[in-house]
């Protein structure tokens, strides 16, 4: 990447900044209005949030933080253990059934377990 480019790209990310706060408000007011009008468009706002907070945590795009800690899990990664434990806890079998479900795009079978 070309000094420019990078000085370019950086501009650009922070011109969005504003943008990302408008959304970030537009979505937690939409969640909170999908509890009591249609929860399954909730549970669909919930995971896209999911989806974010993984790739925040240098996760994969299209993968969940569930779907991670199952991978890490497998791997013998501590921290995927305590989660899944804590996830299977609330929801019997969560963390089999993440690595499973059809939303988590990935392009890997099975992504590297950070």
């Amino acid at each position: 990447m070309s000094l420019w480019s990078g000085i370019k790209s950086r501009l650009i990310l922070t011109a969005l900044a504003p943008v990302l706060v408008v959304g970030t408000a537009a979505s937690l007011v939409r969640y909170l209005t999908t509890i009591a009008i249609d929860p399954k468009r909730g549970w669909r706002i919930a995971l896209a949030v999911d989806d974010l907070g993984n790739v925040a945590g240098n996760g994969h795009l299209g993968q969940t933080i569930s779907s991670r800690a199952a991978h890490a899990a497998i791997a013998g990664k501590t921290w995927g253990k305590i989660v899944c434990k804590g996830l299977d806890t609330l929801n019997p079998g969560h963390c089999a059934n993440a690595i499973l479900a059809e939303d988590q795009n990935l392009n890997e079978p099975h992504p590297p377990a950070a």
